[in-house]
């Protein structure tokens, strides 16, 4: 659209369905085995504050915000939208709001300390009335609709809200939030500096006195982090180092970088130079410039399509001048910057460089990205994944399960010692390699960061693969992650998911009441170990510390398991997959590998409108790939 007299108005228009609920399958579940493939779900980020459960909003009508009562402007996503209570604000106002959520606990602490110590519990005196100008609800931010009656407005405030709005509304009368908000901040403000300084002060002796005349120096072995983070911290700083690869080398598309990468961590401090010695000139070498090269899509020739989803498409490529293959994932930025998913993108292709440091994780070759895609470059697992090989043969025999299973347990036992948890283990996403060994890919679900005790509470994995503690809507750890290995070895062992439903709601009502069924053939250890992996209780499942049958490696199911030679790889594989050659696609679906191997173009006026900042620092090419 133009504008008068100058500018130009990028509108995106979409059409979506609301209140219908969306089967998981058009075709009822054939009971004999696994006959397609799932695709995973992640609900919106929910922003907690004070009861409020806050998400991101696309307002099709003019809303002004609850607390600051200014209007919701902007494209996209304005604003946040309380899920219980439908209160509006701005994403600066969230954090600020002071009126509990009605649908929350009446008695918390919050309300407590304003009733009590501000008593603000005075309800609003609300009467129908006959709006003469477009008013908008106080509450929701929307249109006051009709004309005559249209909604209710306080005697005492002069508040406006709709009806179905009256119940929601806080007892705030008279009081204006955003001035209230900023005072109380500055309150908290000095309270939390006053004390420091008072006990500073009262603290003063002699020797801490003469050692105030010291420079503030930090002796080099003082520790800085506790130990059960320290791999997370590491791996956050080798990640900041890795996004200002980019940064240090120019565009986005580039094709070589000026220099490798610094050091982490030098053993020696280097030595001073002479004085008047004059240092040479220092040219990188030929392999320093292979190592760090800054790859684009015009370097690799695309073959096959390997995969595809709502994500994108992975491809096979071969990189141009050798007879190396690849598998690359590529992603529309439209779809990652509307889903925002920026973040996760970012977490993928960290978790993906640590592929290197464990022999059943999928590798990174490099990443990089075009004006509209981005491109994960990935080792070309050409065995195909665990899904396609169960829709061959049915059901795995039990060696052949264990097997799989077992270096299943070694890469998530890897994952969680980092603090990461994977979230969508599922038989699509576990890949085998020539030989057949186990490698997983796809980090797209992970969240990086937590310890021993911290939790989390996004709603996301793949419906079949969910656990009980995500859909009931509690925080969780690595549990989940457990329960995803208990459903992918049931279906390996069985041929079959432990739990089924025509739709979303029938499923995850049958995995949160009823039990799994156990046929006649299976094992007595194989059974044993499904049910401790199938607890509903998160905290006594198998693989947790609360556990009374020990650790996942010492269950009798795995006892002819040698864990050392397992993760060096010395114990051979039970299937090997049959290869013609490098670039043999023969175990993936060929509902995929037929179809033409091209990038879906994204329209020119979407593309102008996108921020391309977001991703920058995406770009980045694995050393330990390169050798």
């Amino acid at each position: 659209l133009k504008l008068r007299p100058s500018g130009k108005l990028n509108v995106q228009v979409r059409h979506f369905r609301e209140g219908e609920a969306t089967p998981l399958e058009e075709e009822p579940k054939v009971a004999g085995g696994i006959t397609r493939r799932r695709g995973a779900i992640k609900h919106q980020k929910i922003y907690e504050v004070k009861g409020h459960k806050f998400i991101e909003k696309f307002f099709r009508q003019p809303t002004f915000c609850a607390f600051c009562k200014e209007f919701l402007w902007g494209f996209g996503k304005q604003g946040y939208q309380c899920v219980s209570c439908q209160v509006t604000v701005h994403k600066r106002c969230h954090d600020k709001f002071l009126a509990k959520c009605p649908g929350s606990v009446k008695e918390s602490q919050t309300t407590l300390y304003l009733r009590e110590r501000f008593k603000m519990d005075v309800p609003h005196l609300f009467r129908v009335h006959n709006y003469m100008s477009p008013t908008f609800c106080d509450h929701c931010g929307s249109l006051l609709y009709g004309l005559f009656r249209q909604g209710l407005k306080c005697t005492q405030c002069k508040v406006n809200c709709h009806k179905k709005c009256e119940k929601h509304m806080a007892n705030l009368c008279g009081v204006n939030q955003k001035l209230l908000s900023e005072v109380l901040a500055t309150v908290k403000k000095d309270l939390a500096a006053s004390p420091q300084s008072t006990v500073s002060n009262k603290a003063r002796t002699p020797s801490a006195a003469s050692q105030e005349a010291l420079p503030d120096v930090v002796p080099p072995s003082a520790p800085r982090r506790s130990s059960t983070t320290s791999d997370l911290a590491d791996s956050s700083e080798k990640a900041a180092r890795e996004n200002s690869w980019e940064a240090r080398t120019g565009s986005v598309d580039g094709s070589t970088t000026k220099g490798p990468e610094e050091p982490a961590a030098p053993t020696s401090s280097p030595r001073p130079p002479l004085p008047g010695a004059r240092s040479a000139p220092q040219t990188p070498s030929q392999e320093d410039r292979v190592k760090f090269r800054k790859y684009t899509l015009t370097d690799f020739h695309l073959l096959k399509v390997l995969g595809k989803g709502s994500f994108g498409k992975v491809l096979l490529a071969e990189l141009k001048g050798s007879r190396r293959h690849y598998a690359v994932k590529c992603l529309k930025k439209d779809v990652v910057l509307e889903d925002d998913d920026v973040e996760c993108t970012l977490i993928e292709r960290r978790v993906l460089a640590m592929g290197t440091q464990h022999p059943f994780l999928c590798n990174l070759f490099c990443t990089f990205q075009s004006q509209s895609h981005l491109f994960f470059v990935m080792e070309f697992l050409n065995g195909g994944d665990l899904m396609f090989h169960i829709q061959q043969s049915g059901r795995f025999d039990q060696d052949r399960a264990r097997f799989y299973a077992a270096e299943i347990v070694c890469a998530l036992k890897f994952l969680h010692k980092k603090g990461i948890v994977y979230r969508d283990l599922k038989l699509d996403n576990v890949l085998l390699d020539r030989k057949g060994h186990v490698k997983i890919a796809d980090f797209g679900m992970c969240k990086c960061g937590l310890g021993d005790t911290d939790k989390t509470s996004t709603f996301c994995g793949t419906p079949d693969y969910i656990a009980p503690e995500i859909i009931r809507g509690l925080h969780y750890n690595q549990s989940v992650d457990w329960w995803s290995f208990g459903i992918l070895t049931y279906e390996m062992l069985i041929g079959q998911s432990p739990f089924n439903g025509t739709d979303e709601d029938e499923l995850f009502w049958s995995v949160c009441n009823e039990e799994a069924y156990y046929p006649r053939f299976l094992s007595r250890e194989a059974k044993s170990m499904l049910v401790l992996l199938l607890d509903k209780n998160p905290e006594k499942r198998l693989g947790m510390a609360g556990c009374s049958a020990g650790d996942v490696c010492d269950q009798p199911f795995f006892r002819p398991i040698n864990w050392e030679k397992l993760e060096k790889k010395e114990v051979e594989p039970p299937f090997k997959p049959k290869l013609k050659s490098t670039a043999d696609v023969s175990n993936f679906d060929s509902d995929f590998t037929m179809e033409k191997p091209v990038l879906t173009p994204v329209d020119p006026q979407i593309l102008a409108s996108m921020d391309q900042e977001q991703f920058k620092g995406f770009s980045y090419t694995n050393p330990a790939m390169t050798d």
